[in-house]
């Protein structure tokens, strides 16, 4: 190959390298792969491509080029010593074929000679790119008119004027090709593909460990047991699994605590009540301890509100259930209590859940619809592998700037001081902690049918 090859490589790939930068501009969320282990392989991929591309433009072309050139010098070499024989006048013209027919046997060659012939004229059909044109070079230095062609069979023919005439060539492309280009070929890809899929399967079982990683977090955010997760792979790997097990392990000890003091709060919290009770109840009645008895009552619920909620967290186990089965048993009882609510079923789904948790949080949204609503609609689905159950109803709703604060503690949208009209302001409050706590979101919207929208995703069953 010459220069000219060399550099319509180099153009190649320039231009190359700019349009991978263009579309890694613009496009980089679509080239860029999004898995670790598919960048890994995409890591470990550029570099061999681009290894073999210097190879094949700077040390095979160079190679090819040599190799072509020693090979053309060659075969004119052998042309050029028939040549000296046939421009010899001392031998007759007469015994010129002999001598040609004596060459052929010797060097293998495919000669014949034209006596007083003339070459009409002087041309090639050689490409540049072709290796071939090696041995176009080599002839032209004899200094005769020539004329070269490429057959349809891979064969280059010669014809050389002479002075006593045209000699005729016919070379195979064999006398001038080296195959250990193929070979070599062969092998550079042949090694970098058996290397890759070698570095592939490594860093797959490399990956492996970070997926487990992944699949136990994603589970103890469910709220589902984890404990017999061992860390494995490499040392960073395993690292992150320590670290990730002592987080568990403190998060676990804090929620523990946490439910005991506030279980041990609110049952302190009833003895002095009871006193208070006891107290207003020698006292005359009058609109004073009328409010006075009207707090303590309030204050009774919201304890009790409490202890259910302590007695309930964290005890119950994680079981895979039909939320079809679910949901219809909650529909029957609570249409039963004479509420309007229309049940959809799209298809069958199946979930992790704490059963007697979930029942209670979208019993208090049931129970919020029936209180301030006519009739509510509920339809249960998927969404992105995810199951989804839409409940609407025709209430008057929640204001936009409302839907974050129904969430807090205590938080009322009714701010009357009866807790048979508003409750106490925890309903939503520990639905959004059990939806959450299953690793599931709750969002508030506008109905279609002119109140509220409780969109509740939680994550399907993996078995």
């Amino acid at each position: 190959m010459t220069d000219k090859t060399e550099n319509a490589f180099l153009k190649f790939f320039q231009s190359l390298y700019d349009w991978i930068k263009f579309a890694l501009k613009g496009c980089r969320n679509i080239i860029i792969p999004h898995t670790l282990l598919y960048r890994f392989v995409l890591i470990i991929l550029i570099p061999i491509l681009f290894l073999q591309a210097v190879v094949l433009i700077f040390f095979l072309n160079r190679h090819w080029d040599t190799v072509s050139h020693r090979l053309a010098k060659d075969i004119s070499g052998e042309i050029g010593m028939v040549i000296t024989l046939i421009q010899n006048p001392d031998v007759p013209s007469e015994q010129v074929g002999l001598v040609i027919q004596s060459l052929n046997n010797q060097l293998g060659l495919n000669l014949s000679f034209e006596s007083g012939s003339q070459l009409s004229t002087s041309s090639s059909s050689i490409q540049d790119t072709s290796p071939m044109h090696a041995l176009t070079e080599e002839l032209e230095r004899f200094g005769y008119p020539l004329s070269i062609h490429e057959t349809s069979d891979q064969k280059a023919q010669i014809a050389l004027q002479l002075d006593r005439g045209v000699l005729h060539a016919l070379i195979s492309k064999k006398r001038f090709f080296s195959s250990t280009v193929y070979v070599f070929m062969a092998g550079l890809f042949g090694f970098s593909f058996l290397l890759f899929i070698i570095a592939f399967l490594f860093m797959k079982n490399q990956v492996r460990s970070i997926e487990k990683l992944s699949q136990v977090a994603e589970l103890f955010g469910q709220g589902q047991s984890v404990t017999t997760f061992r860390p494995t792979g490499a040392t960073e790997v395993r690292q992150a699994g320590l670290s990730f097990i002592k987080m568990r392990n403190r998060i676990q000890r804090y929620l523990s605590e946490r439910t005991g003091m506030l279980s041990a709060v609110s049952h302190d919290l009833r003895t002095p009540l009871t006193r208070m009770k006891l107290q207003l109840s020698f006292l005359e009645q009058s609109e004073g301890v009328e409010d006075l008895q009207k707090d303590i009552l309030e204050m009774e619920h919201m304890i009790e509100a409490y202890l259910s909620f302590a007695r309930g967290e964290g005890k119950e186990q994680t079981e895979n259930i039909s939320l079809n089965q679910l949901l219809s048993e909650i529909v029957t009882k609570l249409t039963r209590s004479g509420q309007r609510l229309d049940f959809h079923q799209e298809c069958d789904v199946t979930c992790a859940c704490r059963p007697n948790e979930l029942t209670r949080a979208i019993t208090n949204i049931l129970t919020n619809a029936a209180r301030y609503a006519t009739k509510a609609h509920m339809v249960l689905g998927t969404y992105r592998n995810q199951a989804r159950l839409i409940i609407d109803d025709n209430g008057p709703g929640i204001p936009p700037e409302k839907r974050n604060e129904v969430f807090k503690a205590f938080y009322r949208l009714e701010k009357s001081r009866n807790t048979n009209t508003g409750g106490i302001g925890l309903g939503l409050t520990i639905t959004r902690d059990i939806i959450l706590a299953h690793g599931g979101e709750i969002k508030l919207s506008d109905s279609p049918m002119g109140g509220l929208r409780v969109v509740i995703l939680l994550p399907q069953s993996m078995s």
